[in-house]
């Protein structure tokens, strides 16, 4: 487990880096996946004169199991969108989405009326699916998992792609814990 001044080091060691003695360690949020570690130039946590702030600056994230360094953008850390994108890429933990949703309404919808009426609330969320599809699908469904490569254009339909200023940006790997 990685505590904070260990996430503070870390991200000091980066900013030597990128501007050796510019940029500062101002703020640091406890988070349940990572410390979100905010800086700002020197100058400014110096004098607090604006003109010389940065602007736009992103946080640093530490994952607090690891030790990996990532960044994000200003307008991700302030809607908090990153925290999908790092648990499900960053982290691989499964997340619902839209087709998650749409099994269980078929499931239910396959079990209170009938599998007909589950075919037809298929066809009208996912149209690009061919009636023999639909059929293939929804039987399928009715034993376990549905077929990947249907679900596949269920997901294309359905989820959208995440939004690239949401992203989160790998500046160096943690070390593998094992967890997931």
């Amino acid at each position: 487990m990685i505590d904070r001044e260990v996430a503070v080091e870390l991200v000091e060691a980066q900013l030597a880096v990128e501007m050796p003695g510019q940029e500062l360690v101002t703020y640091v949020e406890e988070h349940d996946l990572v410390w979100i570690v905010s800086y700002q130039s020197a100058e400014f946590a110096r004098t607090a004169d604006h003109s010389r702030s940065l602007v736009g600056n992103g946080p640093f994230l530490v994952d607090r199991l690891d030790g990996g360094l990532h960044s994000i953008g200003v307008v991700s850390a302030v809607t908090g969108a990153w925290e999908s994108d790092y648990r499900t890429r960053i982290r691989g933990m499964t997340t619902r989405t839209a087709v998650d949703d749409l099994h269980d309404e078929l499931r239910r919808t396959a079990a209170s009326r009938g599998r007909v009426f589950a075919m037809q609330a298929l066809r009208q969320q996912v149209p690009a699916l061919t009636l023999a599809e639909v059929v293939e699908y929804i039987e399928a469904l009715g034993r376990g998992p549905a077929p990947a490569h249907l679900v596949a254009v269920a997901a294309e339909m359905l989820v959208p792609e995440p939004d690239p200023v949401h992203r989160v940006h790998t500046i160096r790997p943690g070390r593998h814990t094992g967890t997931g």
